[in-house]
């Protein structure tokens, strides 16, 4: 059986040109992993951002299906369509996506299925999917055994 050292981070993130993180936070009743405002300095790139954003995530998780992540963003959001609703009455520039994040390790890439519960989710929240893979080299002999 292999062993992963493939890790995927998938988060929800808010963004927009300026909104109140602490609304969105209250509203939700959802405590972000990261946020950044309109204007702030962001490392390592040492510019001011060009959007403010309000983001929960998994963190950085060994995985074999990127799935197992996105349900566990999805059930904490579960629930709040309206509130997201609202807060997209209140702020017209506000957008949502899933952001998907895969480092992909001895060439074990994770399954990159997202089933039809996970976009009719979507749908309903009006967010994207964004999808980042980061493919780091190894030997194509190491992986498969010739013997």
């Amino acid at each position: 059986m292999f062993t992963t050292k493939s890790e995927v981070n998938v988060y929800f993130k808010l963004v927009g040109d300026d909104f109140s993180i602490d609304e969105v936070t209250r509203l939700l009743d959802l405590t972000p992993t990261e946020f950044y405002k309109l204007g702030e300095i962001r490392e390592p790139s040492k510019r001011p951002s060009t959007f403010t954003a309000w983001m929960i995530g998994t963190g950085y998780q060994p995985s074999f299906d990127v799935n197992d992540q996105l349900k566990q963003i999805i059930k904490t959001l579960n629930g709040k369509e309206l509130i997201l609703d609202q807060l997209y009455q209140t702020y017209e520039n506000l957008q949502a996506k899933f952001v998907i994040v895969i480092v992909i390790e001895d060439g074990q890439a994770p399954a990159l299925v997202i089933d039809t519960d996970t976009i009719q989710f979507a749908h309903r929240i009006r967010a994207e999917f964004d999808i980042d893979l980061y493919a780091n080299p190894y030997e194509e002999d190491d992986f498969f055994d010739e013997t």
